[in-house]
């Protein structure tokens, strides 16, 4: 069965949702009392749902013979990083304004920001590498390489999610 053609698309546009209700929320000034931390906790809580998506298409390849579903999964992982990436803008941005000795305090003092900084930093080199042309250039080292960074960045998501 060759669903993954037509259904990339769909799965790429319900990746998309998330963004789009937040968007909604700021539309509608739906973004509660207090705007920065509602934004930080939602864009975080859908890196660890994308997180686990991601980390589930084997088990779940080998549990249902589905093996069309390993097609997802560079996909849900790059929406993972998507939502980080939003999740450390926001930090960033609009919680910190870029104040970097104050972000570099608060990654030292708050064991759950330093866990959180750390699993972004071990998803940036996972997002470089992800293009077909660098999955083709490290070959079967890539694969170790990711299983690496994974193993370490998982637990550093949870971490920063459950404090």
């Amino acid at each position: 069965m060759k669903y993954s053609r037509s259904l990339k698309p769909v799965a790429f546009v319900a990746c998309l949702i998330p963004l789009g209700q937040l968007l909604y929320n700021a539309w509608t000034n739906d973004l509660t009392a207090n705007p920065i931390e509602f934004i930080t906790h939602f864009t975080g809580d859908w890196t660890l749902i994308f997180l686990l998506l991601t980390l589930s298409v084997t088990p779940l390849r080998k549990i249902l013979g589905w093996n069309e579903l390993i097609k997802f999964r560079r996909m849900l992982g790059l929406f993972a990083f998507f939502y980080a990436l939003l999740h450390f803008s926001t930090y960033m941005v609009l919680d910190h304004f870029f104040d970097f000795p104050a972000i570099a305090k608060d990654v030292i003092k708050r064991p759950y920001v330093t866990a959180g900084f750390t699993g972004f930093v071990l998803m940036i080199p996972l997002a470089i590498t992800s293009t077909a042309a660098m999955i083709r250039r490290l070959g079967n080292a890539g694969s170790s390489y990711t299983v690496w960074f994974t193993s370490r960045l998982s637990p550093a998501s949870f971490i920063s999610t459950g404090w």
